[in-house]
């Protein structure tokens, strides 16, 4: 089964990463755990545990501030608003993908110099768009024999676009951005509104290029699924959220009834976590009038409770049966992928405040000790 693994694109697979993306770099802890797991029958539990309505900024104020913060610092962009590896010369816009980091603390901490920061990354990402909307591409010299397909660009832009369409989404609910005090950053987003209108247009453009690419792959749907919802919701514009049901079951249709996404045809504890979170991001932008909002529930419920058997007692998350993170696994520039914990970990927490099950809090804090 392992040798099984999914192909996606071998150029932003080799060559792309952010700190909160889907691959991760570095060699991961080699103290494998022979412990089981801390629940081992918790999907059909809490399948169908039921929610409390609430607004993405009501959770966002739910979170312990300390760690909202750590996030955004560890994303912290350059004076010029680049991120990750933009800092070392732009390289394109899916290394911006920590923007909505940087906004989800703005706001909940109600904090102008982290809005200024904000922003201040969009900005930066923008003056790479090109004419048809799509984004520059600046393949460094050490690396101009690769050459990225159709497919490879589109999800790099859907990454970055499911990043700034959250973070917008988040200025869009608070007052405190909305406020007369802060309408010269307000100004600043608004006059990048045709831009994102366009790039949103391009993106939907590309809507049979990422169904083909992305088709295995139920984390990089559901990115889709984000990026368009998000930027409709913001935008006013139904074709992208229709856009974004289509690609949200599409993620669907990849789950298990045992409550695993299918990752090279079995499952993988690492890129579950990234999918619950990036659902999870999905589902809290829904308002309660969106009639597939219950079926992404449901099956964000299941797929929570699976990844929290995968949780050793130690708060380690274990590889056990991974297709493709796990000792010896697949590699990133030469080094083992870790365990992407900071996506199990957020995930936890969201299902967690939205379902008011206290398992998953502890669980997401019991993760953070382990892996900070």
């Amino acid at each position: 089964m392992k040798n099984n693994i999914i192909q996606t694109s071998k150029f932003f697979l080799v060559l792309l990463i952010t700190l909160f993306g889907t691959e991760c770099s570095g060699v991961e802890k080699n103290k494998i755990s022979q412990q089981k797991s801390f629940n081992t029958n918790t999907t059909k539990d809490l399948e169908f545990t039921n929610y409390e309505p609430k607004t993405r900024l009501q959770v966002l104020k739910e979170f312990d501030p300390t760690i909202i913060k750590g996030l955004a610092k560890i994303a912290s962009p350059d004076n010029y608003g680049a991120l990750s590896k933009n800092k070392s010369g732009y390289f394109h816009v899916r290394f911006q993908m920590s923007i909505s980091q940087l906004a989800d603390y703005a706001v909940a901490s109600e904090d102008v110099d982290a809005l200024d920061i904000a922003i201040k990354s969009i900005e930066y990402s923008f003056q790479y768009q090109q004419g048809d909307g799509n984004f520059r591409l600046a393949i460094p010299n050490n690396l101009k024999d690769q050459k990225p397909n159709p497919a490879d660009i589109a999800s790099g832009v859907s990454f970055f676009l499911s990043s700034v369409g959250l973070g917008l989404v988040d200025f869009q609910q608070s007052e405190w951005y909305n406020s007369s005090a802060n309408s010269n950053y307000k100004s600043r987003i608004e006059l990048l509104r045709p831009k994102l209108n366009q790039s949103a247009s391009w993106l939907l453009s590309q809507k049979s290029v990422l169904k083909l690419g992305d088709k295995n792959a139920p984390n990089r749907l559901l990115f889709d699924a984000l990026a368009f919802y998000s930027l409709g919701s913001w935008l006013g514009r139904n074709d992208l959220k229709f856009a974004a049901k289509e690609f949200a079951f599409l993620a669907i249709a990849l789950l298990t009834k045992d409550g695993y996404f299918l990752e090279g045809g079995g499952w993988d504890s690492s890129y579950q976590g990234v999918a619950n979170n990036v659902g999870m991001n999905l589902f809290s932008i829904l308002s309660e009038d969106v009639s597939w909002k219950q079926n992404l529930w449901k099956s964000l419920a299941r797929s929570t409770a699976w990844q929290r058997s995968r949780i050793l007692p130690s708060g380690e998350i274990s590889t056990k049966g991974n297709t493709r993170v796990y000792s010896g696994g697949e590699s990133f520039m030469g080094e083992t992928k870790a365990m992407d914990w900071k996506q199990t970990m957020n995930s936890f927490y969201l299902i967690g405040y939205y379902s008011k099950e206290p398992i998953y809090i502890n669980l997401a804090n019991l993760v953070l000790e382990y892996y900070k």
